[in-house]
């Protein structure tokens, strides 16, 4: 005669013991074998981190969830036990992520030079958005596994504060994603001169929701970052080398012996200045100001005080140069109040 226990045979519940202590002594040998194998190192390698940080709890949930099946167990206790399963593999999959991607972020920084505080900065900030999406992520998989636990209608049943609710959400992930995307694909740093649309300064703070910006006259903007990836953006600070062109408008009067001499002596304006490139000086065109000729050189720093600089001093020497030779500007006409309204 068969003895029934609880539902199921003597048989079943010695399978499901034997196959639940199997699974969990396996795990917890494995996680113990790990533990003391990164103890005796270092620096552990990934794969051992990982495995040494195995949670018990997610250990016994699986064994206890294996051995159900030998039993057949109610409806109810079945749903339970997914639950259950899924959340302790969710929380545990999570936390190997957390250390997975810590683990990259700290092998990133001790390649950096200490004085890169930006680069830092910046793989820190990669860090903690990384770990608010992987938890987020958890969250909704353990809210999705439980049964009749509907995110989407529960929101949806909210109504105008649902509404609310799920444009704020879908506002602060773009957010977070679009900072993601600054901390990786790095199109400025902190520190770093920017144009964005109609403003202008330099980066001080990339942060979840928004950057902040010192603007060149002093006060602070504050732009949300997918706002600020929509627009074109110039970065200033990356700029290797700046490119000048302006024109010169001499008179009319000017013989033309003279003006075969002018790209000489604008050439010779430029005469050992430092991070300056000349590249052409040449008649380019009449006009009704007089004959026109373009200059062209190149800046090879970025920074900005230092290009002033030279274009003084650069204008300077043409002055001076054009001069000696008697060579004098054209008059720009007076703007009639025809000539103004002309499109």
């Amino acid at each position: 005669m068969t003895t029934i226990f609880l539902g199921a045979t003597l048989d079943r519940w010695f399978q499901a013991l034997l196959a639940g202590l199997s699974l969990f002594i396996l795990l917890f040998a494995l996680r113990l074998f790990f533990r003391k194998k990164a103890a005796q190192r270092a620096n552990p390698n990934l794969v051992t981190q990982l495995l040494s940080q195995m949670m018990l709890s997610a250990a016994v949930v699986a064994s206890v969830w294996l051995a159900a099946r030998f039993l057949q167990p109610s409806a109810s206790v079945s749903a339970l036990l997914r639950v259950l399963l899924i959340a302790s593999l969710t929380i545990q999959i999570g936390r190997w992520s957390d250390s997975a991607v810590e683990h990259w972020v700290n092998q990133q920084i001790t390649s950096i030079p200490e004085d890169n505080y930006s680069r830092r900065t910046s793989l820190r900030g990669i860090l903690f958005i990384a770990r608010v999406l992987i938890w987020l992520v958890a969250a909704l998989v353990i809210l999705q596994s439980i049964p009749n636990f509907d995110i989407a209608s529960i929101i949806a049943s909210l109504g105008l504060g649902g509404i609310a609710i799920g444009l704020a959400a879908q506002s602060l992930v773009s957010d977070l994603l679009s900072s993601l995307t600054i901390h990786l694909d790095k199109p400025f740093e902190p520190g770093d001169t920017i144009k964005t649309g109609n403003f202008s300064g330099t980066v001080e703070q990339v942060g979840l929701k928004s950057t902040k910006i010192r603007n060149l006259s002093g006060e602070e903007l504050s732009i949300s970052n997918s706002e600020l990836l929509k627009a074109p953006l110039q970065n200033f600070s990356r700029m290797q080398e700046r490119r000048v062109s302006f024109s010169i408008h001499i008179s009319t009067n000017t013989p033309a012996d003279k003006l075969a001499r002018v790209p000489q002596l604008i050439e010779s304006a430029f005469n050992e200045i430092e991070n300056i490139r000349f590249s052409r000086a040449h008649f380019q065109s009449f006009s009704q100001t007089g004959f026109v000729f373009e200059v062209v050189y190149f800046v090879t720093s970025p920074t900005y005080d230092l290009f002033v600089k030279a274009q003084n001093l650069i204008n300077l020497r043409i002055c001076q140069n054009l001069q000696t030779e008697a060579i004098s500007f054209s008059q720009l006409p007076a703007f009639s109040p025809e000539l103004l309204n002309r499109p």
